[in-house]
């Protein structure tokens, strides 16, 4: 299996400049100091958002790939049927004299 593991600065270098490319397109006059702080700012925000959604689904493959290996291998866990279960306890009746 694959290690492949994705920065939050590449992701965010990645979104950043796919929103500003987007915009040229959109042929809108030239962005000022406040809009490439939002495009920034709202670029770091999906990029932590994105890194997390990945790390999920790496955790989900590795944990299906671990549980096909088991399932290869015939471990399987076994759950103890027989447990004790611990008694319950009488009250204890206590009379004054």
């Amino acid at each position: 299996m694959e290690n492949q593991k994705t920065s939050k600065k590449a992701l965010r270098h990645l979104i950043e400049d796919s929103m500003q490319e987007a915009l040229k397109v959109l042929q809108l006059p030239d962005p000022g100091k406040k809009v490439t702080k939002v495009l920034h700012r709202n670029s770091r925000k999906l990029a932590t958002l994105f890194a997390n959604v990945i790390k999920h689904e790496d955790k989900k493959k590795k944990k299906a790939a671990k549980f096909m290996e088991s399932a290869v291998k015939g471990k399987a866990k076994k759950k103890d049927k027989k447990k004790k279960q611990p008694a319950l306890e009488q009250p204890q009746h206590l009379e004054a004299v």
